[in-house]
């Protein structure tokens, strides 16, 4: 093997290693060493010359520079932005367009100075969503309080934000103004126009969400994506396909190469599209897919041009090499993982499982059927190869991912070309209009193809996958792709046994241990209604995953509430809807006799012990088909707020797969028409009654907005009054009452939904 090669892939062994393990750069150097000897020993006489021991020796030391070189960066000090607290001025450039959700806008930013002072660093900012939105290079002076990020209980949030460069958070800011309209660079403002007249005119020719969709996967835009086909797309396994990856890349290369074929010899096209290469990169953005897709390519074209026939793994290890060299801690950054090990799985797992597949069937290597087969070898290597990667990081694995990108790849080529073809054209009205009426159904059939496989029930797995697991899983289908180069699953030669045995016990130990990861987690969600006296109370479990929304009254009862549940020890969250002591009272003695990990709450949680803030699109995600998401109240804009502090309480959305429960804490008549107004979907199969019944509650549009087949109402002061039982009834509502039923449990797989009492 070319040195070149050897010592790209030790310099990667060695960085991984260091951000797997940890350790001194001694240890990896000390493994390599281990390995170099047993490469040594194994090797017959003869075999082992001098060339080949430097060889040995260069990548041994280069696995240890790897290894130093991520652990210097991960050590190296933090700007003093990261222990920074309270209130400052700050004046800094928004990285990129700030992401808005409802009336809630997030920018990521680059400080320039804090109280006047020359600073560096990156803020994470939370507002209200201004009426211009933000823009990346926006230049932007703010009075905040300056805090470091929440810890959260299985998930290093602070980790994954310094990773990206970002070392505090702030929200709410008391003072906020834009002082510079799209600082900096000329050619990326120039840059950063064009990505949004290509928006522009995508949004012109198609509707919502085929609109969004050719966005995404044409520059990794998603304007207004729908949750809904976010979670369906995550459920297939297909979200890479709308979001701008090595795939997108390498088929908008291919497509724009086979078009300029027509006028130019293909060594023209291909240089002439290399030097298109470095704008797209920077219109989509210098994400670690793309990177990595945009150096592969380089390498193979380049090679192509010469005449070469070099593997294209080779060039996915230097992309690899050169990257971590760069930037070392991209070894821990989810989305340079998922793009490594799936371009692995397509370039090494997909080639002889195709062959072994066609050769079985006895098929030509053309024609409907072996397409079929390639698409479905593709899907499955790139699968199996980033199972392990998606085990640990999401704690759910989909088992739709093979057949759904086999069905809706098709679809998806045909949706890259259309959002190519609208980007450049939408601004032509009767070529926009045109479009609109007639190319909109290839990204609808995406739409409806992904929804309708999102539906299959059992489709979505829950793992929780240690180290070990994920190494043998890799062992395995290192064994498993040398046997299907070899024949060795079909055929045993004699001189093969031994070879076979080996990768036979390898599939054993990783099969076990996936089976001991794969256990499916408890098979229902829960929602539990507590009752826990004259306030409100609801558990809320997935697995081991445990939110308590509200505490009840000060009288402890919500302790005893807990122990009837079964709770025992930790609680994950405890959101705290608004400052009433009956939805508050109870927590100081919840903190005495469990372990809260969060305490959340809305910004008006100021009786409360500390809280974090959440508002209005935040999740709280419990397992992969339940999540917790606030939906009001309002962020203050152009001077609108509630007025009363009932309608200031955070109204809940629980999702459990397709089952929605509501949970709508004190809030009256004021509260309900705003979420009225504001379009959200309200229609839920459950509806927690607000204000225990109240008659300034629960009236005929927010109910009728609701659709609920069934009802609770917690107990309070004073009684459900007539009147909203009277509309309850009325609308056919299958009624729960804590104070006559006690506690009130509704279990969900997710498709189905059962309701019970304790009494």
């Amino acid at each position: 093997m070319p040195a070149l090669i050897v010592a790209a892939g030790a310099f990667v062994a060695g960085t991984v290693l260091a951000a797997l393990l940890g350790g001194a750069w001694w240890a990896s150097a000390l493994l390599a060493v281990s390995l170099a000897a047993a490469a040594w020993l194994a090797l017959p006489r003869g075999r082992f010359d001098r060339p080949s021991a430097l060889v040995l020796i260069a990548a041994v030391a280069l696995l240890a520079a790897g290894h130093a070189r991520f652990a210097a960066a991960d050590g190296a000090a933090l700007p003093p932005l990261a222990s920074l607290s309270g209130t400052h001025e700050v004046v800094a450039v928004a990285q990129r367009d700030a992401t808005v959700r409802a009336t809630f806008a997030r920018v990521d930013l680059t400080v320039q100075s804090i109280d006047g002072v020359a600073a560096t660093g990156g803020l994470r900012l939370s507002l209200p969503a201004p009426e211009r939105p933000i823009l990346g290079g926006d230049r932007i002076r703010a009075v905040v309080a300056i805090e470091p990020p929440p810890e959260l209980a299985e998930f290093d949030y602070a980790g994954y934000l310094r990773d990206r460069g970002i070392h505090a958070v702030a929200a709410f800011p008391s003072e906020f103004e834009v002082i510079e309209r799209e600082s900096g660079n000329v050619a990326i403002r120039e840059l950063r126009r064009v990505r949004r007249w290509l928006v522009a005119n995508i949004e012109r020719s198609l509707p919502e969400p085929e609109a969004s969709l050719a966005a995404g996967i044409l520059i990794g835009e998603r304007p207004s994506f729908a949750s809904g086909l976010s979670d369906d797309l995550r459920r297939t396994g297909t979200t890479h396909l709308v979001v701008v990856s090595g795939q997108n890349v390498a088929l908008l290369l291919g497509i724009t190469t086979a078009a300029l074929t027509v006028v130019l010899s293909r060594r023209r096209a291909s240089l002439l599209v290399l030097a298109l290469l470095p704008a797209y990169v920077l219109l989509v953005g210098l994400d670690p897919p793309v990177l990595r897709a945009a150096i592969m390519a380089v390498g193979i074209a380049v090679a192509g041009i010469s005449g070469r026939r070099t593997p294209g793994w080779i060039y996915l290890l230097y992309a690899a090499a050169m990257m971590l060299a760069v930037d070392p801690l991209l070894a821990r950054d989810i989305a340079f993982q998922l793009s490594m090990s799936a371009t692995a799985g397509v370039m090494l797992i997909a080639p002889p499982l195709r062959d072994r597949i066609l050769t079985l069937a006895g098929w030509q290597a053309e024609g409907a059927r072996a397409a079929v087969v390639e698409a479905g070898a593709l899907a499955g290597g790139a699968a199996l190869a980033v199972l392990p990667v998606q085990a640990a990081a999401f704690e759910s694995v989909s088992l739709l991912t093979v057949p759904a990108n086999v069905i809706v790849a098709p679809l998806y080529e045909a949706t890259v070309a259309i959002a190519a073809l609208t980007a450049l054209l939408g601004f032509i009205d009767p070529f926009a209009d045109a479009f609109g009426a007639t190319a909109r159904f290839v990204p609808a059939a995406f739409v409806a193809t992904v929804d309708v496989l999102a539906r299959l029930p059992g489709g979505e797995l829950t793992v929780r996958a240690p180290l070990a697991a994920g190494a043998g899983w890799y062992a395995a289908l290192i064994a498993g792709v040398w046997a299907l180069q070899r024949g060795e699953a079909l055929v045993l030669a004699p001189s093969a046994r031994s070879g076979f045995a080996t990768t036979t016990a390898l599939a054993a130990i990783s099969g076990g241990l996936w089976l001991a990861v794969l256990a499916p987690a408890q098979p229902y969600a829960t929602v539990t209604v507590l009752d826990a006296g004259r306030g409100l109370a609801v558990l809320i479990e997935d697995g081991d995953s445990r939110v308590l929304v509200d505490t009840g009254p000060p009288d402890g009862a919500i302790v005893e509430a807990l122990s009837r549940a079964g709770v025992r020890g930790r609680i994950d969250a405890v959101v705290i809807t608004h400052d009433h002591l009956d939805h508050r009272g109870g927590l100081r003695e919840l903190q005495l006799r469990f372990d809260v990990d969060r305490v959340l709450g809305g910004a008006d949680a100021t009786q409360a012990p500390p809280v974090e803030v959440i508002d209005i699109g935040d999740r709280i995600r419990l397992s992969a088909r339940t999540t917790i998401e606030v939906l009001s109240p309002p962020i203050t804009t152009a001077g609108r707020r509630h007025r009363s502090e009932n309608d200031r309480s955070l109204v809940l959305l629980v999702t459990i797969g397709e089952r929605r429960i509501l949970l709508t804490a004190d809030i009256e008549a004021p509260a309900e028409q705003w979420l009225l107004a504001s379009g959200t979907d309200l229609r839920a199969d459950v509806l927690v009654v607000a204000h225990h019944g109240s008659k300034s509650s629960s009236t005929r549009d927010f109910l009728d907005a609701v659709q609920p087949s069934v009802a609770v109402i917690p107990a309070g002061f004073p009684d459900p009054h007539p009147e909203v039982l009277a509309r309850l009834a009325g609308g056919g509502v299958l009624l729960f009452r804590t104070d006559l039923d006690g506690d009130v449990t509704l279990r969900s797989d997710g498709v189905r939904l059962w309701a019970g009492s304790s009494r």
